[in-house]
């Protein structure tokens, strides 16, 4: 009998790729303490980039007061949107349903200040947002500035969430 190299490559292949864990990027919440309870799995988010203090903890930029619209959206590995986008206006609160972001694989969350081109975003990694959901479902959302003096005068969005004791960008 004649070997087959081809053959032999393949199976040693298929073998190998069938042995292999699968790795996903989407965002699992079905171990979340409101997906096992049967709830809802909701993050209220607050639009607070008008206030001056009181946000800014657990990360490196200092808060400073931009009044400003912001989009909230989750975001499949790929960077399309997950379904709906909020849109959070200074002052106003909005909640998202994670329940509806897991079944579109939803990856991370991106928050962004559309109309504030000299704002740079934030992104909420997975781990971030399970730990909200494990908490109390509450984030702020804060402009800050990063601590590098008068040289940058670029400004970035921040999140602290009371829920999971969570911020970003992280210290």
């Amino acid at each position: 009998m004649k070997p087959h190299p081809f053959l032999a490559g393949t199976a040693l292949a298929l073998s190998l790729s069938l042995a292999a864990p699968v790795a996903s990027a989407d965002c699992d919440i079905s171990e979340t303490k409101c997906s096992v309870n049967g709830g809802k799995c909701n993050v209220k988010f607050r639009n607070r980039t008008a206030d001056t203090s009181g946000s800014s903890s657990g990360t490196y930029l200092s808060q400073d007061s931009s009044a400003q619209t912001v989009k909230v959206k989750a975001l499949k590995e790929n960077g399309n949107t997950a379904g709906n986008v909020l849109t959070v206006t200074a002052g106003a609160s909005n909640t998202m349903n994670f329940d509806n972001k897991a079944k579109k694989n939803f990856a991370k969350v991106r928050i962004t200040s559309p109309a504030m081109a000299r704002v740079d975003g934030v992104t909420m990694s997975c781990q971030d947002v399970i730990a909200v959901l494990n908490g109390n479902g509450t984030c702020k959302i804060f402009h800050g500035y990063p601590p590098y003096g008068d040289e940058h005068l670029d400004y970035q969005l921040g999140y602290s969430c009371d829920g999971g004791s969570v911020a970003g960008p992280a210290e």
